[in-house]
């Protein structure tokens, strides 16, 4: 940081602790964040998207600079609990905690001054008394029908913990210290440089290097700490009996992971890493493939409502979660240890009430399976994409090329599906070429980077296992509306021709019949029509003597 820069941000300390403001900033930035939809109807999309994005992206970097300083510990004292927040100053759930959040560490530390890092039980019991308190306001913030699927105690630990508490980025300080270290022997080894000089700069690498590691020792035992309280409460998380799994998924995507992956880019990694962190200490009635197959489902209706920079976090979060999944999905064995028995890869429980009582059989999903639901979900986020290019509307085309932005380097990985995207993303450019320019330079940008990732992409028979069909069932099935209509006009013209065929061989048989009569029946030859035709007039004549012989009498 130069000199110039540390005078600008004392400047800034100075003027905005002077009279307090920075507490009335920050809720007025994201109070105007919030009614910027409302304040104007006839406003366009795409300014008031804009607008929202700014709000928010200042009232963040403000809240940052103010919150990570230890110069405003003394203020972050002073601020309202979080029922004040969101009662009296109509704060959203996000922007409270993000407020809220280094002050209840500060407070949970406070409590626990005597922790010990090997018996870290001083600082659960310290956690516990500050988070019931929270759970207590939170808990009288939403109906209670929230409640009935999820624990006021998760939504609280959820929202008041940091990305930094669940990832330690232990290979990140490492390869931090390692260049500077480099830098040091660079230094010492420039004979150009005066000693004195020589011997100030490696002072000053060598106690940045002092920093990075004390701050990397206290983010290792705060992660310690922060497990052990995590493992102590993970099964009171989705303990609720009056509620299903998936009632209890979709209440934690709705009021948990939907909102917070689109605050900021930290909070996005952060919703992945702690699903993550529930599948791997195994959280009681969490299903994880429950999860998984609910994000991939709900990706377009969840696309259409952001803004661009929500989108672009969104899917940042989309990508790390993608990340996690590909993991298992390549390599088996890594499969089998994380997820082989998990509770969470339960995909089939029968009840079986003979007995003395009723037997639960739980049948754990195995590998080859997963790669087919892994294909499914990939499937599943191709057609949530095409559905936005499809729709021709600004913001969800613009979104959707966003998150494909940003889950590039985990989607697409099926040829078919890249091959799918391809075709729309062509489609598109050609569309909003001089309609839209925008919209054609993002759909460039991300074509050129398609392109170079095509050497990636693999057949789907590599991808799974996918079974041989018959000819008869390999044929491709027509699933447009027009060819679904031929398919019925066809129908009925084979009905109507075997109809046609069926008439024919009844009338052949009647044919057939009436001929074997006609056979049996000898037909007259001329002969014997001539002596009958005599023998009739024969008998015509004698009648007609007896009549006159009767008139005579």
């Amino acid at each position: 940081m130069s000199r110039h820069t540390e005078r600008s941000n004392q400047r800034l300390q100075e003027a905005l602790g002077m009279k307090d403001i920075w507490l009335p900033l920050c809720i007025l930035a994201t109070q105007q964040r919030h009614s910027i939809v409302f304040t104007h109807e006839e406003r366009h999309i795409k300014l008031t998207a804009r607008l929202y994005d700014q709000c928010q992206d200042t009232f963040t970097q403000l809240g940052q600079f103010l919150t990570t300083n230890p110069c405003h510990n003394q203020s972050l004292q002073t601020l309202p609990s979080f029922e004040e927040l969101c009662t009296m100053y109509h704060l959203q759930a996000d922007s409270a905690f993000f407020l809220l959040r280094t002050k209840l560490s500060n407070q949970i530390s406070s409590e626990a001054e005597t922790c010990d890092k090997e018996n870290p039980q001083s600082y659960i019991t310290a956690a516990d008394k500050v988070m019931s308190t929270l759970s207590d306001q939170v808990k009288l913030m939403y109906p209670p029908k929230v409640w009935d699927k999820i624990s006021p105690r998760l939504f609280a630990t959820f929202w008041a913990l940091a990305c930094s508490d669940i990832v330690l980025p232990t290979q990140r300080y490492t390869t931090e210290i390692e260049r500077i270290e480099t830098l040091v022997k660079q230094v010492n080894e420039n004979e150009e440089l005066a000693q004195r000089r020589k011997d100030k700069q490696v002072e000053q690498h060598k106690e940045m290097i002092g920093r990075l590691r004390e701050e990397h020792t206290a983010q290792e035992n705060n992660h310690k700490l922060v497990l052990a309280r995590l493992e102590a409460e993970k099964d009171v998380w989705f303990a609720s009996t009056n509620s299903s799994k998936v009632d209890a998924i979709m209440q934690f995507l709705q009021v948990c992971i939907i909102q917070r992956s689109m605050f900021t880019a930290s909070d996005a990694i952060y919703c992945a890493k702690f699903v993550e962190l529930c599948h791997k200490m195994q959280s009681e009635n969490f299903s994880t493939l429950i999860y998984f197959d609910r994000i991939f489902s709900d990706v377009s209706h969840i696309v259409t409502n952001c803004t661009d920079n929500e989108a672009s976090r969104y899917g940042r979060f989309l990508c790390e979660t993608l990340k996690g999944i590909s993991r298992w999905h390549k390599d088996k064995a890594l499969y089998e240890k994380e997820c082989g028995k998990s509770p969470g890869f339960v995909h089939i429980i029968r009840g079986d009430p003979s007995g003395d009582g009723e037997k639960r059989i739980e049948k754990y999903l195995d590998y080859e399976n997963f790669r087919h639901v892994c294909c499914k979900w990939h499937f599943k986020l191709t057609k949530a994409m095409v559905f936005c290019f499809d729709s021709k509307d600004y913001s969800q085309i613009r979104n959707g090329l966003s998150v494909l932005n940003k889950i590039l380097p985990e989607f697409p990985v099926v040829l078919n599906l890249a091959q799918a995207l391809e075709k729309r993303i062509i489609k598109v450019k050609e569309e909003e070429k001089t309609a839209r320019p925008d919209l054609y330079a993002l759909a460039m940008g991300y074509s050129a980077q398609l392109n170079s990732r095509r050497h990636t992409f693999i057949a789907e028979e590599k991808f799974h296992h996918v079974e041989k069909k018959s000819p008869a069932d390999a044929a491709p099935r027509n699933t447009s509306p027009a060819k679904k209509r031929a398919e019925s006009v066809k129908r009925k013209e084979d009905a109507t021709e075997s109809e046609k065929k069926r008439r024919r061989e009844e009338d052949l048989k009647k044919d057939g019949d009436r001929k074997s009569v006609e056979k049996k029946i000898k037909p007259d030859t001329p002969d014997a029509a001539k002596t009958k035709a005599n023998g009739v007039r024969d008998r015509d004549s004698e009648t007609d003597e007896n009549r006159s012989k009767i008139r005579k009498k």
